[in-house]
Parts: structure tokens; sequence; C-alpha cells
């Protein structure tokens, strides 16, 4: 007891001692989120997840995600305020059940993740009060496409950096991020394999300036230095440095806006072009000249004041990965919806795909997919694509193929394996879908 006594005197000295500067200084405290959730059929009684970042995720998403987020300044000297900010985010993978553990048999259904903690400090330089510094670990400057929910460039862990640097015309951000990795297995001359490991520093840099009126430039790189592990200093293949190039065209125009994305991918990371971030290396060693480039294309429109939509094209192309002499993917979706009252709507969308894979053994692998559901809408402003929250009413159809060298096979659009009596493996190419959803920010 006396040793507590003495642990709370002290704490209660060091706050009571505070510099008069920070008495008057009411913290601003922040809370944030997301969630998706709700019920589901398909199938066999089962609702796919399938290539949502492809054919697009409404009507076709069957797990339930959230994310509490909470922050708050805390303590203001002169022109410099302290920020602490944190994210938890929790995942379920075992639809329509009540009970879903975090340990036991069940724990891999049930996912918990510290996704941010960070402080960021904003007017620390004295020669630029509006930059900020930060160190922690952070969602680092994400740049996604909401209706697929593809993170197109996402480097986000641990690490440090400045943001809003005045630079020029525009402003300057400037990381360094870390990631550390148990790694694939290598192989040496005797053909043995291992286990080794892999640190991958990513140093990032990023500038943003207006062009014209309603219009935004971004030039961004980042570049991934691998360094492994020397407990095996005879492996025959080691992972070499990666790049990504970046640079984004923002334009708001009178009823919408529209970003279009040109990004080329050097190195282990280039088949991240295809629906990728490019953050994830290739520890092969087999990859380390690969090339890969993409396009993106997407924006809002409104049509008229009831009748608007949203769009993505992304077409990508990549050469030199592991066997795969060139791969081409071209993806396409499209959500319309007209608005029927202040806080009801009828939506649409239709998303389609097609991947083809040439191999250094002459073969062709391809694979094709759409999508189509048609919801209705329920949210406080109908009027608003970006409204939230919205309890959606949907009735979904998906088809996909894979044609492996002219051999054309089904694709399971179900979350299990079924069996024919036989036991030889039934796959579904194509599945029905209905259910009732939330989507919700704040």
């Amino acid at each position: 007891m006396k040793k507590i006594s003495l642990i709370a005197a002290a704490m209660f000295a060091a706050v009571t001692s505070m510099p008069a500067a920070h008495a008057d200084y009411t913290p601003n405290i922040y809370f944030n989120g997301y969630l998706r959730t709700g019920v589901f059929h398909g199938k066999g009684g089962q609702m796919a997840k399938f290539n949502v970042n492809k054919v697009g995720r409404l009507g076709n998403e069957n797990d339930s995600y959230g994310e509490l987020a909470l922050g708050s300044d805390i303590i203001k000297v002169d022109d410099t305020v302290w920020t602490v900010n944190s994210r938890f985010t929790v995942a379920d993978n075992k639809y329509n059940q009540d009970w879903q553990a975090t340990d036991g048999e069940r724990a891999n259904n049930n996912h918990l993740a510290l996704r941010e903690l960070y402080i960021n400090a904003k007017g620390v330089l004295d020669w630029d009060k509006d930059a900020s510094v930060w160190v922690g670990k952070r969602f680092y400057k994400r740049e996604d496409i909401h209706i697929t929910d593809m993170y197109y460039y996402d480097i986000s862990g641990y690490g440090a950096g400045f943001d809003g640097l005045a630079f020029g015309p525009g402003k300057l951000d400037l990381a360094w991020i870390r990631q550390d990795d148990s790694t694939n297995s290598y192989s040496d001359e005797t053909n043995r394999l291992y286990k080794t490991y892999v640190s991958v520093n990513k140093l990032d840099a990023r500038y943003n300036f207006s062009v014209f009126n309603d219009a935004n430039l971004q030039i961004a790189n980042t570049y991934y230095i691998a360094e492994r592990d020397n407990k095996y200093s005879y492996l025959e293949n080691e992972v070499k440095n990666a790049n990504t190039f970046d640079i984004e065209l923002n334009v708001g125009f009178n009823g919408g806006w529209n970003k279009t994305v040109y990004q080329w991918m050097h190195g282990s990371n280039a088949n991240g072009v295809h629906y990728g971030t490019g953050n994830w290396l290739d520890y092969t060693g087999n990859t380390n000249s690969a090339n890969g480039h993409r396009i993106i294309n997407t924006g809002d429109v409104s049509i008229t004041d009831k009748f608007k939509f949203q769009h993505v094209e992304n077409i990508a192309h990549s050469s030199g990965y592991n066997d795969h002499k060139k791969t081409t993917t071209y993806s396409v979706v499209v959500r319309p919806f007209y608005q029927l009252t202040k806080m009801t709507r009828l939506i649409w969308e239709a998303g389609a795909y097609y991947d083809v894979t040439k191999l250094d053994n002459g073969s062709k692998n391809k694979e094709k997919g759409q999508k189509l559901t048609m919801a209705y809408g329920i949210t406080p402003d109908a009027s608003n694509m970006w409204s939230r929250p919205e309890i959606r009413l949907f009735l979904s159809y998906i088809h996909g193929t894979v044609t492996n060298d002219g051999e054309r096979q089904p694709v399971n659009l179900t979350n299990y394996t079924n069996y024919n009596t036989d036991n030889s493996k039934v796959d579904y190419n194509h599945n029905v879908m209905f259910g009732v959803q939330v989507e919700a920010w704040w």
C-alpha cells in the first residue's frame, strides 16, 4: 500500500506542476469509425465475397468489419499541438453465428487488431508552423477506391515522418516506414529449403500542388530497401530493392470530381499493379527485375439532381514476375443510383473483369467474372453519394470462369467446397445472393 501511495502522489505532483500555459487548454477529443454487417443468403445457403476489388463490393460482402478510432489533442504549448491517435479493428469471418470467439477452435474466425497508435505534433517546427511531425503506427496516406474497396497505394505501418512541409507552390510529405517479415523458403545450389527473415525499410516522398482551379496534382515515390538476415549467406536468390512511382491528377467540377492515376512498380513488388498496393515484395528473389504499369480512372458524376453515379476503370500490365511472361488485367465497375425520396434511393452496381497471363511455357491462363447488383437504400440524405449510415436490401448475381491453356473450368463462388457422391469436387460458376446490409462511417 505504501508503494501504491507513493506512485499516486508522484502522478498527482506531475499533473499539478504542469506549466501554467497548459492550464487554460481544453483538449479536443476525436471519435470516429467504420462498420459494415448484415444477414445474407446465397447458393447452398452460402454467400460469396467474390473478387470485390474487380467486380465491386455492393451486395458482394459477407463479413462483419468495424473500426473504432480514438484520439485527443492532449497538450498545447504556444502554437504547438500534441495529438495522440489510436485505432482498433475487428473482423469476423464466421458468418451468421451468434458466438464468434477469439480463442479456442474458432479463434481464426474473429480477428482483433491494433491498426494505429501514434503521436502527431503540429507546429513544432519553428520555420513551418503548419507542418507536423509524427511517430508511431498509422494508416499512412492510404489511397483507395471505395466502391471496389481497393487500396492501390498503401504502405501503412510503423514509422516516422513530416506532413505538410511548405515547399515551393505545394506541400511535401516525407516518411520512413518499416516492415519486418518471416519470409518464404529459399533454395541454394543443393535445392535445400530455408526459412529466413527480411526487413523492408520504405522511404516515401509525396508532393501535392495546385495546377489550376479545382485541380490538384500529386507526385509520389516509395523506395523499398530489403535487408535479409545473414544467417544463410550462401542462398542462391536474394530479394533486391523495389520502387513505386505514382502520379495522380484530381479534378473537381460542377456536379462531381474525377481522378486519374498512373503507377509504375519496378522490382519484386511489380505484381502489386494487379489490384494490389505494391507494398508486398516477393522475397524469393526471382522477380527483382519485374515491371508493372497501371492506369486508374475513377470519380463521381451528377447527371441530374436525382440521378448520379460512381465509376472506376482499372487496367494494368506486368512482365517478369516469376513464371509469368506477361500479365494484363482489366476491370470496370459502375454504381448509379436514383433518388426516390429524401432518405431512399435505388442503387445498381455492375462490374466485370478480364485477366490474361501468358506463362514462359507459352500457355495462357484467362479469368473473367461479372456481377450485377440491385439494391434499395435508406440513408439520411439520399441525394448524396457518400451519405451514411445506409441500410441496403440487395439482390446480386455473380458469374466467373477460368480457362487454363484452353481448358475451361468453373469457379467456386460459395464459401465452402461441395462434393459429388464420387468425392469429386463441385464448383459453381454462378451464384444468386440476397440480404440486408448496413454500412456506416462517422
